[in-house]
């Protein structure tokens, strides 16, 4: 099987630079940015489409979905790297907050800190297993040889890192495609 997994387009949230939360929806450009992406990825003509259930890959994915009409799924697990108590803040206030070490711990992919968290957050390596498992269900579920997946910068990076090895910031609206 193959998929196309996509992150949403900009939010206030990443204009400003803000840990967000699950509620922050596209702006003016993410829309466009996700315009965008549908008219690239319309030539592959997805059956269907895996969103997280974070309003900005939702809205992300029906926008994809709309070059032809392609089912969208909410599947949980798809979601952002939950960031606890550093969720809604400045990301330049979390390192005065929960220390500059911790902060590039959070912000680097390459281990060996996949275990260290903000306080009510979750790990690299917690977040990772959770995604992977939703993937593994949209294998065993999914009634088609192609898929696309909506989700999010931070956890797409952290499996990259783990499935080819190679640290990639995903940039709104850029995907890779993944063999499973």
């Amino acid at each position: 099987m193959k998929l196309y997994i996509f992150r949403h387009g900009q939010t206030e949230g990443n204009r400003l630079q803000i840990c967000q939360t699950a509620d922050f929806e596209l702006n003016e450009e993410g829309i466009k940015q996700a315009e965008r992406l549908r008219d690239d990825l319309a030539k592959i003509n997805l059956p269907i489409i895996y969103a997280s259930p974070f309003k900005r890959a939702e809205m992300t994915g029906r926008i994809v979905a709309s070059a032809h009409k392609t089912p969208v799924e909410i599947r949980e697990g798809l979601e952002e790297m939950r960031f606890g108590q550093a969720e809604g803040m400045l990301e330049a206030e979390m390192p005065k907050k929960f220390g500059e070490e911790l902060y590039q711990q959070l912000i680097n992919v390459p281990e060996p800190h996949w275990d260290s968290k903000i306080p009510e957050g979750e790990s690299k390596r917690e977040a990772l297993e959770r995604f992977k498992r939703s993937l593994d269900k949209i294998k065993k579920i999914c009634p088609y040889d192609t898929a696309g997946v909506a989700s999010h910068g931070h956890i797409m990076r952290i499996f990259y890192y783990d499935h080819f090895k190679e640290d990639k910031k995903f940039e709104n609206c850029e995907y890779f495609e993944l063999e499973i």
